[in-house]
């Protein structure tokens, strides 16, 4: 799921390297021994070949006509080795992203929640790639991308793939019907599809027997400046209070600052170096929201460009080493200081043209091509920025009053007009002024659906909770939350939910065996999932 300006295929892929307990650089987190030994299983004989395979998908389900006679080509992987016959179907949905750098991991891996849930019910295991997506897309996906290409990429047409896919699956070396009418499919997914998991399961129950849908924010909404609140919540919970104090005081500093053109550019050279100068201050907004990148993925770590490391360097002297008080060091030393310790962050500078894609040369005297306001090139994030803004919303603006984390002027207005920097001169009979999150709303139910068969989880600091039925939030439903199984084909009121919060969790948590916590969520659904299998009966 994207955060804030950062692509949703990089966002994506960043959840995966940290579910398979990867910092962003690639090496291993530091796990405590209990966490590590929580993710340590049985080692198994030599992992199963499995090569991409493919299947002809109608371009258009819904409408006759050129779309409807137009095929495309969707990716998917098929894991078997731990078949037992009168076994289920699970279909781990990838989301927004190249499938290829996870598939493999969420079937073979003996880390994998997945294969373990696969392998424990002598099922068939599935990596799905999402229209649109990796090697599943129609069309080449670039900034040449003719407007009326994008028509078929909607979340409806996506989730109508699932049991056009699902009627003809076939295995050669399994003697068994595996579609639907003869055998039970399970769809899992977290975050985007983790709504989809919810959504499957309410217009294709024919097709999807039972749902796993973690952090799942099934309620779209344009205004998501409460994305920040769990950062700031967690952020103090773990014991960094007085980080949050002091970039609130240098972001307000800053806002300050950039109301005065010369000022502004200074303070933009400050930060990334010569010729930063010229950029707007909605884009060095975005900028100085990189620190927050990692959160959804990491918490407070992350590595080097996390927000530990991060609020070490702000929160300690470097004079005389003394760590910053419970209100920050601007309550003493003023904002100024924070602003001089944050612009002085090693990998600050790293962080922005990594997530921005530019290339700011951090030094006053070497001028950089430091552009803020590019348009994204990477395919995936093309693509999701695409459903985001024509149906979704999630606009990521300032969280502003009293646990303001993100400048002023990071507006829902400047997010919105992402959505046009990267869809220049698109129709708004395709690409609508605002993302159409009423209508959306309207029809996939938001976050008062209550499909039956469906297991919900969510991270108790996680941002996305906060437009999932598991929300916190003072403007949510807040349904009671039970863990004791409902009956099959049961359907809860909107006043109640069979769902569960982790505590210190972020994003999907329950994804990874590397977090111990998880596996107290997942054994919620495997419970759920053992009783509902007992009704399935074959058509």
């Amino acid at each position: 799921m994207r955060v804030a300006a950062l692509g949703g295929g990089l966002s994506n892929r960043l959840q995966h390297m940290a579910d398979m307990g990867l910092l962003p650089d690639g090496t291993p987190m530091r796990l405590p021994d209990d966490t590590i030994k929580a993710a340590v299983t049985t080692p198994t004989a030599a992992a199963e070949t499995i090569v991409e395979e493919y299947v002809d998908l109608p371009l258009d389900h819904f409408n006759s006509g050129y779309g409807s006679l137009k095929t495309f080509k969707n990716r998917f992987w098929v894991a078997e080795s731990g078949y037992k016959p009168g076994g289920p179907v699970f279909i781990y949905d990838v989301g927004e992203a190249d499938a290829e750098s996870s598939a493999l991991f969420r079937l073979q891996d003996p880390s994998s929640f997945f294969k373990q849930i696969v392998d424990s019910y002598g099922g068939i295991g599935i990596a799905w790639e999402h229209r649109y997506y990796g090697k599943s897309a129609p069309v080449t996906i670039d900034l040449d991308t003719k407007p009326e290409d994008f028509t078929y990429l909607t979340a409806e047409q996506a989730l109508a793939d699932i049991p056009a896919f699902a009627k003809q699956f076939k295995r050669a070396d399994i003697n068994a019907t595996l579609t639907p009418d003869k055998t039970p499919w399970i769809f899992v997914g977290g975050s985007y599809p983790g709504m989809r998991a919810a959504f499957v399961r309410k217009f294709y129950p024919e097709t999807i027997y039972a749902s796993y849908a973690s952090s799942a924010p099934v309620e779209a909404r344009n205004d998501m400046s409460v994305y920040f609140e769990p950062v700031w919540r967690g952020m103090n919970a773990y014991g960094w209070g007085n980080c949050t104090q002091d970039i609130k005081a240098a972001i307000n500093y800053m806002d300050n600052v950039m109301e005065k053109p010369s000022a502004s550019a200074a303070l933009k050279e400050k930060f990334l170096g010569l010729g930063a100068g010229n950029n707007s201050n909605p884009t060095f907004a975005d900028a100085l929201s990189t620190p927050f990148y990692l959160w959804q993925s990491y918490g407070v770590e992350g590595g080097t460009t996390g927000l530990r490391s991060f609020c070490d360097w702000i929160e300690s002297d470097p004079t005389t080493n003394a760590t910053a008080p419970a209100a920050g060091w601007a309550a003493s030393k003023g904002a100024n200081y924070t602003v001089a310790r944050w612009a002085s962050f090693p990998p600050f500078v790293e962080m922005v043209n990594s997530y921005m894609t530019t290339n700011c040369s951090g030094s006053a005297t070497e001028e950089g091509d430091c552009n803020l306001d590019l348009r994204f090139t990477d395919p995936a994030s093309i693509s999701w920025t695409w459903q985001y803004c024509t149906q979704w919303g999630f606009l990521q603006s300032a969280n502003l009053g009293a646990h303001q984390l993100v400048s002023k002027f990071n507006s829902l207005t400047h997010q919105r007009d992402i959505c046009h920097r990267q869809f220049p001169n698109f129709p708004r009979t395709l690409l609508p002024e605002w993302p159409a999150v009423a209508r959306t709303n309207a029809h996939f139910g938001g976050w008062s659906i209550r499909p039956s068969n469906v297991y919900w989880s969510g991270g108790e600091f996680d941002p996305w909770r906060t437009l999932s039925p598991l929300s916190a939030e003072s403007f949510a439903p807040h349904p009671a939350t039970f863990q004791t199984p409902p009956k099959c084909g049961e359907s809860t009121t909107a006043e109640t939910i069979f769902g569960y919060v982790m505590k210190g969790a972020e994003h999907c948590f329950d994804f990874r065996t590397t977090f111990a916590p998880g596996s107290v969520s997942r054994a919620y659904f495997t419970a759920a999932l053992s009783g509902w299998l007992k009704c399935y009966s074959p058509k």
